[in-house]
């Protein structure tokens, strides 16, 4: 084999591989959304490092920590009040969820 085809093949083999490493890398940039039952009592919470900004009753978090919807759910209810809808990283919780997480809700 050439020193060439060498250099070709070396090339070709990076160009495959530093993609998937790059990508490997990156974490996951993911937020969140839900709807408060009412209005929100405050603007922003903090809620496990997540920095909550609320207005009316629909809040945001632009960043938040890789665990279960649901799980999430439950500890961020039980600062804002219920949830009317509620979305974690991709996953929308379904209307019977929404009632387990509500349980924990403040009052």
């Amino acid at each position: 084999m050439s020193a060439r085809s060498i250099i070709i093949l070396s090339a070709a083999f990076a160009a495959l591989i530093v993609p998937s490493f790059s990508a490997a890398r990156q974490p996951a940039a993911e937020g969140a959304t839900l709807t408060l039952a009412g209005q929100a009592a405050k603007a922003d919470y903090v809620i496990d490092g997540a920095a909550w900004t609320c207005a009316g009753a629909d809040c945001k978090a632009n960043f938040v920590d890789d665990m279960p919807a649901l799980r999430s759910c439950k500890r961020v209810v039980a600062e804002t009040g219920a949830v009317t809808a509620f979305t974690w990283r991709g996953k929308a919780l379904s209307a019977a969820e929404i009632q387990v997480c509500n349980t924990r809700a403040k009052a």
